[in-house]
């Protein structure tokens, strides 16, 4: 038997299948350019026009959280950063920050989500407090979900200690909405938009076309694009949802916007049911060349909270007008600062972790819980009389 290097087996095979994968892709690539005008024809890709704005205040809120394993269970930090800024022409004349931090211990059952909840709990404590304040923002931006999606939910509910937290998570955000839905946009037009950027639910608007056509969206649809993408799915699919979507969308452009109850039950799935069952609207734009396409997540349903088109484009045109910088990293201004200062350093749960176990050794908390009963013991004259 001959023997054969990997190295040379693998450039063996690299040159075999070169030619196959770069034709495959170039057909691809060919589809989506040649389907790209009926997509901007029909109205899923939109150009994101130039706003002028003269003041705008906008928020940002982001979190983090860390943990360490210890005693047994898990110390964690978590930490929820508000950065406010007005913006005047080109310039930022004021600043604002505020801040929520949570240190603490727990076991290790279902630790990430249990951190996410804790996130959840910060962010909207803070959005809590910038509805109390006299004057609210044009626009807030948050780096997570609106609401807790399927995967940070629990299934072990039936634990006490998570049961309990879990709960302190939905009377949190159920709180913030009962009071501060109404003041929202679009249900109050003068109201802030409260919109989550994140990279989810790549190609969501053409699921959501095929599933429910053109009630998929509040923005007008022409009928052929809603019949090439129903006719052609099959092929779409093959071509690849995502690299449709990157093929398509360039800088300065966006998709239209879908509802999410067009998406299927899995997204629905998100809790609290009250603010999934009002709904929630999405899209997908790319401000710049060089910044990643963003899906934007906001309020919004077929009733009394529907967008327009032309409420959409403000929106992403005063996103694009607080992008300052054509960065790969870059998100919106005020978030972009609220996640550059959010930290939780794994060091301030090692410092946590030393004095915890500094005050173990020494017996300090059980020192101060037994200060005091040996005088009780002593006296002999107590009749037991309620302290």
């Amino acid at each position: 038997m001959k023997s054969i290097e990997l190295a040379k087996e693998i450039a063996a095979a690299m040159s075999l299948r070169m030619p196959g994968t770069v034709g495959k892709i170039a057909q691809k690539m060919r589809y989506i350019e040649a389907k790209a005008s009926k997509f901007t024809q029909g109205g899923v890709i939109r150009p994101i026009p130039v706003g002028q704005f003269e003041r705008v205040k906008a928020i940002g809120i982001s979190t983090v959280s860390n943990w360490l394993p210890a005693f047994g269970g898990v110390l964690y930090g978590v930490a929820a950063l508000r950065q406010d800024v007005i913006v005047s022409g080109n310039q930022v004349v004021s600043n604002f920050q505020d801040s929520r931090v949570e240190v603490n211990d727990t076991n290790y059952l279902e630790t990430k989500q249990r951190l996410a909840w804790r996130e959840y709990i910060l962010a909207y404590d803070l959005l809590s407090e910038i509805f109390n304040e006299t004057e609210t923002p044009d626009i807030i931006f948050v780096d997570m979900p609106l609401l807790v999606p399927r995967g940070a939910q629990s299934g072990m509910l039936e634990n006490e200690e998570i049961r309990l937290e879990w709960n302190e998570l939905m009377q949190a955000m159920n709180h913030f909405w009962e009071r501060n839905s109404a003041r929202i946009f679009p249900a109050d037009r003068k109201g802030p938009i409260l919109v989550s950027v994140s990279t989810r639910y790549f190609g969501a608007l053409l699921n959501a076309i095929k599933e429910k056509g053109g009630n998929a969206s509040s923005e007008k649809l022409e009928p052929e694009i809603i019949e090439l993408i129903v006719q052609e799915w099959r092929k779409l699919q093959e071509v690849g949802i995502l690299r449709i979507l990157r093929g398509l969308l360039r800088a300065g452009k966006r998709t239209g916007m879908y509802y999410y109850d067009s998406l299927g039950e899995e997204v629905m799935r998100a809790e609290p049911k009250s603010v999934a069952t009002y709904g929630l609207i999405g899209l997908h734009l790319q401000v710049g060349i060089k910044t990643p396409i963003w899906q934007l997540e906001t309020l919004g349903n077929r009733e009394n909270g529907q967008w327009t088109s032309e409420d959409v484009d403000r929106m992403c045109s005063l996103i694009a007008y607080l992008t300052l910088y054509d960065n790969p990293k870059v998100t919106p201004l005020p978030l972009w600062y609220a996640q550059k200062l959010v930290r939780m350093p794994k060091v301030v749960l090692v410092n946590y972790y030393k004095e915890t176990l500094r005050l173990l050794r020494e017996q300090t908390v059980d020192a101060a819980w037994l200060e005091g009963t040996d005088i009780l013991e002593s006296d002999d004259t107590s009749q037991g009389e309620a302290l």
